[in-house]
């Protein structure tokens, strides 16, 4: 594993935008124009990412409607486990998903390219994937995480 690309990407990360775009150059949001997340990374490979619609309605009651449920979790996606590897001089990283909100992903590989914008700016884009029954490029643009103290 390159220790300097994971000592590079350690800490916390803000989404700033998260587009999906499909050949024909149309482009989904599935968590709409302005969604929020966070994605931890340890410097021990450990990671975290969570990644919501920022304005989510309120459950009705205490115990949601089957269509309540199914907006919840459309709206929200998370996923955690360790970063396995990087290749191609550290501008792909591989991780090993341990759990997910997606049960379909849990014990999977998932890739991702990096491009490193600036010291604080990256973006991840996914290969292809299947998103509403369409195949998209996903590119999740982040911002480093400098809180103070």
């Amino acid at each position: 594993m390159s220790n300097e690309r994971l000592r590079f990407l350690n800490g916390s990360w803000d989404l700033l935008e998260a587009t999906f775009t499909a050949p024909d150059g149309s482009i989904q949001m599935p968590w709409g124009p302005s969604p929020i997340g966070i994605a931890l990374i340890a410097e021990s490979g450990d990671f975290s990412a969570h990644l919501m619609r920022a304005e989510r309605g309120r459950f009705g009651a205490d115990h949601p409607t089957p269509a309540e449920k199914q907006k919840a979790y459309d709206d929200y996606f998370s996923y955690f486990g360790r970063i396995l590897r990087f290749e191609d001089a550290g501008a792909t990283v591989i991780t090993r998903v341990q759990g997910a909100s997606d049960p379909n992903w849990i014990g999977s590989e998932q890739v991702r390219y990096l491009d490193i914008e600036d010291q604080d700016h990256i973006v991840l884009r996914t290969p292809p994937l299947s998103l509403g029954g369409t195949k998209v490029v996903g590119r999740l643009r982040w911002h480093r995480r400098r809180d103070a103290a």
